[in-house]
């Protein structure tokens, strides 16, 4: 998975291949420089061949300092624009997903997946893969000198060196359930934080602040468990492993102390020698102790293969497929015809929610869906916007299958109007053409006159630059529903869908929408969801959905409102006794 992401690096990876075993050289070279400086020194070497030896240790400390550096700014290079490259990945596959996908996916868990998990993901290939290699090569390279130097000394360490990259091995991936499951859990807290900060209003108004905080303490306190044991997991081989170090360091005087006094080691060499036990002792700590960072960023890597859809259980139900679909079809111009041929669908297996449905809708109608809740009328809307397949039948508009429909061009000329509109916090403008600054003033002005937003508009301090959102201008429901109509004067479909949009909006309000909600399906194909029958009085057909996701009823509207039998006209008879 990540060496994808680094494909676009090579010359970056090219250099860091170069100034690696430089940094190693020079490292090794460091304790030579020193038993000779000592060696010369109790000699009586002439004081040019002893600053000699002092400029090229000095040369290599300065050495190792720019190679340092240097590998550093690049492996931190190469890891943030490939983790870039990762994190726009996972955005562009979260925004392909269909609605349930975030049923299952939280925001507050999406957001730590994207941010922490490819964080650590990016401290591993900026410093953790490279700090790793490295000590490997500066083990086999002080070994290597060791033997070169004194052979009974190298003799000590490379038991303990062989022995603890065994150890190493045996231990590799035991505190990966608990690593994992500690991850799993912090998300799921990330979620859970969300999710109530965003209700901190109704959660403060009706008494439940309380219940709150206890419900954040057990999360932590799982969370705290979850993280012990896997610090416990993870901490134990790098403690033996210390310990063992330790005592060959002891060992390792204790046989230089006994060459030195038989005559048979030189002070400098016993120096030297020491210097590169010491040297041995901090690649192989550094490399157990920093495995544990290593393994939580496998945890990372295989949560976010899961989340790419690669790992286990990634697989689509029927009718809850990926929404990126390119190179089918593409709606004609015009007002297209709707058919809906014996559709059914469910969200969970054996769980109808439709059920046989058919009806047809020619050029320019508009039909009318009602139903108690539960019944399938927004999952009518939704299957002909394309957020879900049915299991069985097919859906066409414009006499294409929607199924087969490039995604890009249906939604080009279809547009869904739904009770919940999201307001960004950025301009006016951004929020109208999401982004696409190549859209004229002029039209933006237009539409929102025509979603009858013209007076606010002009009320504006800046105008379309005015900043909408969190922390900035708020709006009311009726005109955050306005704004959501004015979106769509802005494309201008031939076929709008509407999922129940005075839902939430008091008379008042309902009475000022009315009017541009009249204006936007006036010469346009509709299929309208509302429960409010007044509101359907401009509907050409209905479409009566039963409990059990059945058609109970579909006919033209004043057909099936002057009939004392059908289930439209008790409908309307109910409302208007309600109201």
């Amino acid at each position: 998975m990540l060496v994808r992401y680094l494909r676009g690096e090579r010359t970056a990876m090219a250099l860091l291949a170069l100034l690696v075993p430089s940094g190693i050289g020079l490292q090794l070279v460091a304790p030579y420089l020193l038993r000779g400086f000592i060696d010369g020194t109790l000699s009586g070497d002439s004081q040019e061949t002893l600053r000699d030896l002092a400029a090229w240790s000095l040369v290599a400390a300065v050495g190792v300092l720019v190679v340092t550096i240097g590998t550093e700014a690049l492996s931190s290079r190469i890891a943030w624009r490939s983790t870039n490259r990762l994190r726009a990945d996972l955005v562009g596959h979260c925004l392909s997903r269909p609605p349930d996908f975030y049923q299952e996916h939280p925001p507050g868990e999406l957001v730590e997946r994207m941010d922490g998990d490819v964080t650590r993901l990016a401290a591993v290939m900026s410093a953790l893969l490279l700090e790793l290699l490295a000590q490997a090569l500066l083990i086999v390279g002080i070994l290597v000198a060791l033997f070169r130097l004194e052979w009974r000394l190298a003799l000590v360490f490379a038991p303990f060196a062989a022995g603890t990259l065994l150890l190493l091995r045996t231990l590799v991936g035991r505190a990966m359930p608990f690593v994992t499951a500690r991850q799993r859990v912090a998300a799921d807290l990330q979620g859970f934080l969300e999710e109530r900060l965003a209700a901190a209003e109704d959660l403060r108004t009706n008494g439940a602040s309380r219940y709150t905080l206890r419900q954040l303490g057990d999360r932590q306190e799982d969370l705290y468990r979850r993280a012990r044991d896997a610090a416990r997991a993870s901490v134990r081989w790098p403690a033996t492993v210390q310990g063992l170090s330790a005592v060959s360091v002891v060992l390792a005087l204790a046989v230089s102390s006994w060459l030195h006094s038989r005559g048979q080691l030189s002070t400098g060499t016993a120096f030297a020698s020491l210097s590169y036990a010491m040297l041995l002792r901090r690649p192989l700590l550094a490399v157990t102790t920093r495995f544990r960072d290593l393994e939580d960023a496998a945890a990372s890597v295989q949560r976010l293969r899961d989340l790419l859809g690669h790992g286990a259980g990634s697989k689509d139900l029927p009718g809850h497929r990926t929404e990126r679909r390119t190179g089918g079809g593409a709606l004609p111009a015009g007002r297209p015809g709707v058919r809906f041929d014996r559709v059914s669908f469910c969200y969970e297996p054996d769980e109808p929610v439709l059920q046989d449905v058919s009806f047809t809708l020619r050029p320019g109608e508009h039909l009318g869906v009602v139903g108690r809740t539960g019944s399938g009328k927004s999952t009518v809307v939704r299957l002909l916007f394309g957020l879900h397949h049915p299991v069985t039948g097919s859906v066409s508009a414009g006499g294409l299958d929607v199924t087969k429909t490039d995604l890009r061009a249906l939604r080009s000329r279809v547009a869904l109007v739904t009770q919940e509109v999201h307001v960004f916090h950025a301009a006016l403008r951004d929020n109208l053409t999401f982004f696409d600054r190549a859209v004229p003033d002029d039209r933006l002005r237009a539409a929102l006159g025509e979603a009858g937003l013209g007076p606010w508009l002009r009320a504006l301090p800046h105008g379309l630059d005015t900043l909408l959102g969190a922390g900035a201008r708020g709006m009311s429901a009726g005109e955050e529903q306005q704004l959501a109509l004015a979106r769509v004067f802005l494309r201008d479909p031939g076929l709008v869908l509407m999922d129940e949009p005075t839902a939430r909006l008091d008379p008042y309000s309902e009475r000022l929408l009315v009017p541009a909600l009249e204006r936007l399906l006036e010469d346009r194909t509709a299929v309208v969801v509302e429960h409010r029958p007044h509101l359907l009085l401009n509907a050409d057909r209905i479409l009566v959905l039963g409990d059990d996701g059945k058609v109970a009823e579909e006919g033209e509207r004043a057909v099936l409102a002057a009939d004392p039998s059908s289930r439209l006209h008790a409908f309307l008879r109910t409302a208007e006794a309600a109201r």
